[in-house]
């Protein structure tokens, strides 16, 4: 793999990329987990079509940008069968990668230990909004995810959708590490306290984080609470309403770090399509989101290593 990324990043090829994410995916695999045996329920504990190339062809998808998970199959079976001579068929391919998608969160965690992301004490925070389906198609719908989806508005589109709405943290470069999912209509805040409170959980709240927010996280009660339930300081930008006084440095400087998770938010939607989604269940709609989340930082792992920005993710694979 070393080899590969001799190259510039503009003359790698598809079959360059292939390999070098599988050679990633394959020693982490092991690394992590062992072995394919470990947590498999099935009589099948050694399948030839590995864990580690079902889980490379779903990152490599969102890497080339591919928005359809049948279509992206279709064009790995046509072109690539020679990298993946015992790929299986297409229904059994998306049973197994939604039967990983614990395992791809995994991968996800490792590469922010990686990246240096996973014990930064100054974060970022931002929502951003998922449409399942257009609000003129609502009442012919099936209306997915029902008991949980629901209508929201989006200020920043100015628009109202049908769907969820994700809490995104990254650190202060803009590499994603944690995520949340909550309904369309629900405010940015109890959405960011769920989250606290998995963080809580998961012991990651002893870092004391500092953590940058929009406007929809403003109000000092709830700064306040943060504080004394997790030792959690938020930074919310200040709304400025008198236009004959200068801004305050320290909400400039705000401002400022807040661009580079708009970046990133930009990156998700405009590649890998984070702010739409095709899944018609709970599993198929968290396997997409953490497939998304590990390979925009397989992107920005690779970029460390060619010595390029970190969230410049266009222009992998041609």
């Amino acid at each position: 793999m070393d080899s590969i990324f001799l190259s510039p990043k503009h003359e790698l090829t598809e079959e360059e990329m292939f390999i070098a994410v599988y050679c990633c995916i394959d020693t982490w695999y092991s690394l992590l987990f062992g072995s394919q045996e470990s947590l498999r329920l099935s009589n099948n504990n050694t399948p030839a079509f590995t864990d580690a190339e079902v889980i490379t062809i779903a990152l490599m998808g969102e890497l080339k940008g591919e928005d359809s998970q049948h279509g992206w199959y279709r064009h790995v079976k046509k072109n690539w069968l020679f990298l993946f001579p015992r790929l299986c068929d297409r229904t059994r391919y998306g049973r197994r990668l939604r039967k990983l998608r614990f395992r791809i969160a995994l991968v996800h965690q490792h590469l922010c230990f990686l990246l240096g992301a996973d014990c930064e004490r100054y974060r970022i925070v931002d929502s951003l909004p998922v449409e399942l389906t257009r609000l003129v198609r609502l009442s012919r719908s099936s209306e997915p995810f029902g008991s949980v989806a629901s209508v929201g508005y989006c200020a920043s589109k100015k628009q109202h959708y049908y769907g969820f709405k994700l809490q995104l943290l990254c650190d202060l470069r803009g590499i994603p590490t944690y995520v949340i999912v909550t309904s369309a209509n629900l405010d940015d805040r109890p959405g960011f306290e769920a989250m606290v409170q998995e963080l809580a959980q998961a012991g990651l709240t002893h870092l004391c984080l500092i953590v940058v927010s929009d406007k929809g996280y403003l109000g000092a009660d709830f700064c306040a609470q943060m504080k004394a339930l997790y030792g959690l300081e938020l930074l919310p930008i200040q709304r400025h309403y008198e236009k004959n006084e200068p801004e305050s440095a320290i909400n400039a400087l705000l401002k400022k770090s807040r661009r580079i998770i708009e970046t990133t938010n930009n990156v998700l939607a405009d590649l890998m399509h984070i702010e739409s989604s095709r899944s018609r269940s709970i599993k198929g709609f968290a396997t997409a989101l953490v497939t998304k989340l590990a390979a925009f930082n397989l992107g920005c792992y690779f970029n460390s290593l060619l010595g390029e920005p970190l969230l410049q993710l266009k222009g992998f694979i041609h």
